[in-house]
């Protein structure tokens, strides 16, 4: 976005950021919420605290100091923006997109740093890594929430000064441990359902589809799920006969087996061409203490250039098509797309900040912004690739054939 463009917008903005006023008691405190938006919507390369504060004529320290200090109720801010979207983009048909970022640091300072897997370097790397929901209906999609990871290695340990000092500097609340991903997301989706964001279906990776016990929760809040999963859950397909066995068991013999007709789907374009996988659907009757009750339906998906396998697994109601099913297990395309624009476009990744109340300050603002930016574009009826329609094929194009 250009400067002639940001001064063109200052009329929306300020009617935008007027919704958040009541989160933030003092003037000062309003007035830097504006500076941050102007600074991660506006031209700069670089959208980190010293050069959105240089841009708008302020000690850096000031700027710092927002982000470290209380001053601003980000609950309510939350509560805010998760309205705003059911409100304005909400509908029956949404779709919740659990998945998690990193951003690669230096230093072991940082709130929630620590050797993990990094997908900005696709290796076990010294980052941070944040837990998202995000929401998809037609053609747009946006982050309801993102919290920072905190790994083991960060909890409490009174025996062990240097935790103590690095918690005490990141300001780590003494209530904040380490939570599992599955945990988090969790929490995240009960809020915004909560707030009042419409929806039924929720799709995720292998991690959280994974747990058993996580897909029986989200079942409890009355969602239907279609969850990657890992190739070694056990159980039957069709009927409980004999020893169970894992899915790539069952997948090797998928051309035997009694399952529904060969479907070929496209999902999106990428640099290389569309994405298209055969998948094929059955029943599936998992073998897990904590296994939601019931029959499962499985998908079976290969792709077809790359020949890459997945299983999905989803408490898919009776009746429901398996078209209408592959939509939500193939939407999980648009949180990745969610964090490309919110690193392009407003900058989720410059964040040089170092407190726990800092990041997650960061990672909320980033959500309201890239958000008005979303509501400008479907505003101006445009189609930019990068912004809300994640290009010109979206998850409610799936065209599916026997």
């Amino acid at each position: 976005m250009t400067g002639t463009e940001l001064l063109q917008m200052a009329d929306e903005l300020e009617k935008y950021y007027a919704e958040f006023d009541s989160c933030c008691p003092r003037s000062e405190g309003r007035a830097m919420l504006r500076r941050y938006a102007r600074g991660q919507l506006g031209p700069l390369e670089r959208k980190s605290l010293e050069p959105i504060a240089d841009a708008e004529g302020i000690d850096p320290r000031t700027l710092q100091f927002f982000f470290s200090n209380n001053g601003f109720d980000e609950a309510a801010a939350l509560d805010l923006h998760q309205k705003r979207v059911a409100r304005e983009l909400g509908g029956p048909d949404g779709i919740f997109v659990i998945d998690e970022t990193s951003d690669a640091k230096k230093g072991e300072w940082t709130a929630g740093v620590d050797k993990q897997y990094c997908g900005e370097s696709g290796k076990l790397d010294n980052c941070i890594v944040s837990v998202h929901v995000a929401y998809v209906r037609e053609d747009a999609h946006c982050l309801l929430d993102g919290e920072l990871f905190l790994p083991e290695s960060w909890n409490p340990d009174s025996s062990d000064p240097k935790i103590t000092e690095k918690r005490e500097r990141a300001k780590i609340p003494a209530d904040r441990i380490h939570e599992t991903k599955t945990v988090i997301a969790l929490r995240q989706l009960k809020r915004a359902r909560e707030n009042g964001v419409p929806g039924r279906y929720v799709t995720a990776d292998a991690l959280y589809g994974g747990a058993p016990w996580w897909r029986r929760a989200v079942a409890d809040l009355e969602l239907i799920y279609a969850v990657e999963v890992p190739s070694n859950v056990y159980g039957w397909i069709g009927a409980r006969d004999g020893k169970a066995k894992p899915l790539a068991h069952w997948a090797a013999k998928h051309r035997s087996l009694r399952c529904g007709p060969k479907k070929q789907v496209r999902t999106h374009e990428t640099e290389k061409g569309p994405e298209v996988w055969e998948v094929r659907r059955a029943t599936f009757v998992e073998q897990a203490e904590a296994a939601p009750k019931g029959a499962q339906t499985l998908l079976l998906a290969w792709n077809v250039r790359t020949n890459e396998r997945k299983f999905f697994l989803a408490n898919a109601p009776r009746g429901m098509k398996t078209e209408a099913l592959l939509k939500v297990a193939f939407s999980r395309w648009r949180v990745g797309r969610c964090f490309q624009d919110a690193k392009g476009e407003v900058g989720l990744n410059h964040a040089e900040l170092r407190t726990y109340r800092g990041l997650r300050r960061h990672f909320l603002l980033t959500a309201i912004n890239h958000y008005f930016l979303v509501t400008r574009v479907r505003r101006r009826g445009e189609k930019r690739s990068d912004v809300a329609a994640g290009g010109r094929r979206t998850a409610g194009d799936l065209g599916a054939e026997s």
